[in-house]
């Protein structure tokens, strides 16, 4: 190898491409291209990510155009001019000058791209904060796919000596490894097609697009290339080996080498891709598995590989967009991962009424989706497919749906985790008011189905009931108890008797519930049946003494005490309330503080969540409706952990207070005072053992410990001998059962674990509206309309306290991952002004309208009652005929029922016409989000090229000018 040659030829070529304006043509073409197809698209935008996926869907298209632009000239040219004679008579070797003309054809192409990275990476910052390392990852592919495709543009060059035939050759050389992607579009689906699909450059290239840099698509290019210049070599060398008139042919000599190349170069791409090296270059690791889910696919062991058939519908919603993409990395990088275990099947173009529909409905139940899009004002329904059927043997687990805000991964790993998980682990729910269950709703007689709590939960847990009327003696994992307060006497003492024993459990109890339908902790039970006092029943039996619980745990639930006119006091349990709004609710005035929003830039919230427990760790927002306020016991012998505390700027209310309100916002605001200046706990974990001695007999006014902060070390009243006797009596139990809570991933010490395993362990939650269904559905699809919609952690922080009190820590990281996908921000910037008139226009409009109902209402009441006046006036002077006065009331009625009508009548223009409002608004704020997108979107375009075109001017202008220098002007034209 002659690197002088090398080097000479290099130089000849680059800058001969570069000599003339129409090197910069082509350059500014292929920006163009590239820039149109990354940012024309209106999936874009809709997508809201700053990223280059539209491209990546196009990139071998363009590069199909592009490269046999740069490679027809390589040797065609050379032939063309008669040059081609004298490359070959320099003292270099064949593969000397193969390799000087290939290295220039790759700069060449470094510089076009060098272009396009610039200019693209320049519009993406100025739409939001792109991820580099995804960038980088994507161009370095887009680099190794110019490295693949040059070297087979230029066997079409050596082919011919017609820059025209070698264009059109270059193009059909390239075409079979581009179009194999959409292979399975052109022909039946089968195993075949999934290989040769495999083999194309898209899907090689699709590892770089998602921020992978994968050593076996990096092989896979360098092998094309390896074979392609190979077989330059062989072709410019075709004087030695044709043999001329008299000699032998050595063709089929250097045939089989060709063959045999190409056969080592599959191999070598088949053998790195059963090893699975591989670097996810992002910033947001939006490819990296966790390390749970990591060791469960080392561990699994399947009697026959695990099959993911994943359906998805190529053009989802906003909203779901990033779920799509979580899901085809994962499935990829699980395929990886696994070796052969997992294999994954991508139906990614699933429209309704296809074959791959049809096939999903009928082997899987998988059925397109209605969620909710809103396009240029226009509120509609849309189906769409994103679904998953996972099997191994005849054993098969189906996804039907991935919900908007539930970690993919968390859902894969759980389904795919009860393949090799020999029995799943116990949940005993209490029987309580609060029927999580469903059952028969007696004021409609319509049977309610299962709160979603308990569909979501029988996806991990063996769900069981637990009757609390009997001992409960059995044992399980995790006992789930919400609002244990309706219990009888005697189910609560059997309840106690089971925490005591060591049982983990999870309470739920509310002082006041909203959502729940259940009576708060202060109130009395609530007849199943309504009317069944009127059918003469007996009424409900009372509740049991919550206290009895309180004094196990060494808690209580905070409560306030009013002082009356003549000296009275009276005590009631209290709501906490927070000022704290999150923005996009400042407005609505009909959410008081009694709707608690945790999150840690509330004020004063600097330990909102605990990051030492794995129930709260990770955890970014929760919404807790009316919750009350956990205290620790000075007395008491039970460590009390907070896990979710308020910020400063809170205060309680009682809850009589509250429903004397009723649910008027302005009088409970007046009843609120003024802030305590104090962090309510209103979650804690509650470890130890109890006091020995009956805490029934502690007196109140020992005073609560922290009514927020609760993590104060003071001394505990136990002596050595009680604490040693105590631990000694609940030993056998927590022994038989084997169940511990695992350490929080902290430094707390052996000490405290080895506490938790022998003595109580329940974490205590003072707020059970956060369980209802209402919360799953809101993460599970959003509505566009509706103003109540919330991100919250509210189901992940539920489920983790479950699975933190049963010992499986398998899932608690997977729900808290939240992939760091990067929207774009300047888009979102520039319509804020116009999102947030239209939506001050939706609220005038709506209160306008309900001003206006409720005028018409308040009309037609005095209406009603003047006339009812009337009548009773009549019946008084009793000297009205019977019959008269029979007729008045005819009348009477006759004219309210005209005015009922009436008042229907204008209530329903009303709303039409406060809908049109309200349609219109929406309609202008989507044309001027349009119009914003429009205008980035012609500048992303037309920017690009300036770049490339700017250089062009400037070198031909140079050069032109050094041409003239020194010559006269009597010889320039």
């Amino acid at each position: 190898m002659n690197l002088k040659v090398i080097a000479a030829i290099f130089r000849r070529n680059f800058t001969s491409y570069f000599s003339n304006p129409t090197g910069y043509v082509f350059i500014c073409v292929f920006v163009l291209l590239g820039s149109f197809a990354a940012f024309w698209p209106d999936e874009f935008f809709n997508a809201n990510l700053a990223n280059l996926d539209q491209l990546n869907k196009w990139f071998p298209y363009i590069m199909l155009v592009f490269i046999p632009a740069i490679t027809m000239s390589i040797w065609a040219d050379e032939r063309r001019q008669g040059t081609d004679e004298l490359l070959l008579t320099i003292p270099a070797t064949d593969f000397d000058v193969v390799l000087g003309k290939y290295f220039a054809a790759v700069a060449i192409y470094t510089v076009s791209l060098l272009f396009s990275f610039i200019c693209n990476l320049i519009v993406l910052r100025s739409l939001g904060s792109p991820d580099v390392g995804l960038f980088l990852g994507t161009y370095f592919g887009y680099w190794m796919v110019g490295l693949a495709m040059l070297a087979v543009g230029m066997v079409a060059s050596f082919l011919t000596g017609n820059l025209t035939v070698a264009f059109i050759l270059g193009v059909i050389f390239n075409a079979p490894l581009v179009f194999l992607n959409v292979i399975d579009t052109l022909v039946r689906r089968s195993t075949w097609t999934a290989t040769a699909k495999g083999w194309s450059i898209g899907e090689q290239m699709s590892d770089f697009g998602r921020g992978v840099i994968s050593l076996s698509s990096i092989i896979y290019f360098l092998m094309i290339a390896i074979v392609m210049l190979y077989l330059c070599m062989v072709l410019i060398g075709r004087r030695h080996w044709l043999g001329g008139k008299d000699g032998i042919s050595v063709g089929p000599h250097y045939l089989v080498r060709a063959l045999a190349l190409v056969v080592l170069a599959a191999g070598a791409s088949l053998v790195t891709q059963n090893y699975n090296v591989r670097a996810d270059a992002t910033q947001g690791r939006l490819n990296s598995v966790s390390p749970q889910t990591r060791k469960m696919i080392a561990d699994l062991q399947p009697e026959h590989p695990v099959v993911i058939e994943a359906y998805l519908s190529p053009r989802v919603p906003e909203e779901f967009i990033q779920t799509r993409i979580d899901l085809l990395n994962l499935l990829k990088e699980f395929e990886k991962l696994s070796g052969g275990k997992i294999q994954a099947k991508i139906y990614s173009n699933v429209e309704p009424l296809t074959e791959e529909a049809q096939r999903a409905e009928r082997q899987f139940g998988i059925t397109p989706q209605q969620v909710f899009t809103e396009t240029r004002g226009v509120l509609k329904q849309e189906p769409i497919f994103l679904g998953a059927a996972i099997t191994c043997g005849l054993e098969k687990i189906v996804i039907p749906f991935f919900e908007r805000g539930v970690s993919v991964e968390y859902e894969l790993v759980r389904s795919i985790a009860t393949f090799s998980q020999q029995e799943r682990k116990r949940l005993g729910v209490v029987t309580t008011d609060v029927e999580l269950f469903g059952g028969l709703d007696f004021s409609s007689f319509r049977q309610r189905p299962p709160e979603r709590l308990i569909e979501e939960l029988e996806k991990q847990y063996n769900v069981m009931r637990v009757d609390p009327n009997n001992p409960i003696t059995d044992r399980y994992d995790v006992m789930l108890a919400v609002q244990p307060s309706s219990l009888t006497a005697v189910q609560m003492k059997n309840f106690c008797d089971a925490i005591r024993k060591g049982q983990p459990t999870a309470i739920f109890e509310d002082p006041m519930p909203i959502a729940m339908g259940a009576p708060g902790t202060g109130q009395p039970r609530r007849p199943r049946q309504p009317n069944m006092m009127m059918m003469g029943q007996q009424p409900p039996e009372p509740k049991g003494d919550i206290k009895q619980l309180w004094n196990l745990l060494g808690v209580e639930l905070v409560e306030k005490t009013s002082h009356g006119v003549f000296g009275t006091r009276d005590k009631d349990y209290s709501v906490v309330w927070q000022n704290f709004k999150p923005l996009k609710f400042a407005g609505i005035d009909q959410i008081t503080p009694e709707w608690v929003f945790v999150r840690k830039d509330a004020p004063g919230a600097d330990q909102a969540f605990n990051a030492n427990d794995p129930a709260s760790a990770g955890l970014q927002e929760l919404l807790l409706l009316y919750p009350g306020g956990i205290s620790k016991r000075n007395a008491a012998a039970t460590d009390f952990e907070p896990l979710v505390k308020t910020g400063k700027a809170s205060g309680e209310i009682m809850v009589k207070d509250v429903m004397e309100s009723q649910n008027d916002p302005r009088q409970i605001r007046q009843k609120e005072g003024l802030p305590t200046e104090t962090s309510y706990v209103l979650a804690a974990h509650i470890t130890g053992s109890p006091r020995t001695d009956s805490l029934d007999e502690v007196n109140d006014a020992d005073g609560k410990e922290g009514v927020g902060d609760g993590d104060g070390d003071t001394e505990k009243p136990v002596t050595e001998k009680s604490a040693t006797d105590n631990s000694a009596a609940e030993k056998p139990a927590a022994e038989k059962s084997g169940d511990q809570k695992p350490s929080a991933s902290t430094t707390e010490g052996t000490a405290k674990s080895e506490q938790k395993k022998e003595g109580i362990n329940v974490i205590l939650v003072a707020d059970i509206d956060m369980l209802h269904s209402e919360f799953f559905d809101l993460r599970a699809r959003r509505m566009p309309d509706n103003p109540y919609q919330f991100e919250s952690d509210n189901v992940p922080f539920v489920l983790n306290v479950l699975d933190v009190l049963a010992g499986d820590m398998r899932f608690v990281d997977l729900r808290n991952r939240r992939p760091l996908h990067r929207p774009l921000e300047a888009i979102t910037e520039k319509t804020a002004d116009a999102r947030s008139e239209a939506d001050a226009t939706r609220r005038e409009f709506e209160k306008s309208r309900d001003q206006q109902l409720a005028k018409l209402e308040d009309d037609y009441k005095n209406a009603q009652s003047t006339l009812q006046a009337e009548i009773d006036k009549l019946k008084k002077e009793g000297s009205v005929n019977p019959a008269i006065l029979q007729q008045k009331a005819i009348e009477m009625s006759a004219k309210l029922s005209v005015d009922e009508r009436r008042k229907n009548q204008e209530i329903e223009r009303l709303r039409r016409e406060a809908q049109t409002k309200i349609e219109e608004a929406s309609i202008q704020l989507n044309n001027a989000i349009r119009k914003v997108q429009d205008r980035y979107k012609l500048g992303s375009v037309l920017f690009p090229p300036l770049l490339p075109l700017a250089v062009a001017f400037f070198v031909f202008f140079s050069r032109r000018a050094k041409e003239r220098e020194g010559v006269s002007k009597s010889r320039l034209r």
